[in-house]
């Protein structure tokens, strides 16, 4: 064996363990979307950052009620979307988790629910969005609404 390249320290400056997760009752979806995480049990602070905030600017073809109308929508599939996203990363490690695996069916059937609604009265977002959102234009539609560089904050 090659001992030049090895480590001949006698002293270990770290040793890491990871805890194994348990469920706890998740964050509601805004909070969670707010501190990075769905579960306060996971949540620890070691540096917080300040909360910044998002200033949309109302698009000049829009009623300033529609935009907020689309802002308020956006959220919501925004928080659901990440919640989503934070449960398939606690399933892929506890997959016979019964709270875990009735909680994705709802947050999967809410977040398709609110694409569909966001179809419906705005534009799609998605590609499956078109299909599953009655979309009713004859056209491709993906360029109907407005890019996030163009005043959109969504």
């Amino acid at each position: 064996m090659d001992t030049k390249n090895m480590c001949t320290c006698a002293e270990h400056l770290a040793m890491a363990t990871v805890p194994k997760q348990e469920w706890c009752e998740p964050y509601d979806w805004c909070t969670a979307l707010s501190e990075g995480t769905i579960f306060p049990c996971l949540n620890l602070t070691f540096h917080k950052a300040p909360i910044g905030k998002c200033e949309c600017k109302t698009s000049s073809s829009m009623s300033d009620i529609t935009q907020k109308n689309r802002e308020e929508l956006m959220s919501e599939l925004a928080a659901v979307s990440f919640a989503l996203n934070d449960l398939t990363l606690y399933l892929d490690t506890h997959p016979d988790c019964p709270n875990g695996a009735s909680l994705f069916r709802d947050l999967l059937e809410q977040r398709l629910r609110l694409l569909a609604e966001f179809t419906h009265r705005f534009y799609p977002l998605t590609e499956s969005a078109i299909k599953t959102g009655n979309y009713d234009k004859k056209m491709y539609g993906w360029t109907e609404g407005p890019l996030p560089w163009e005043g959109a904050c969504i």
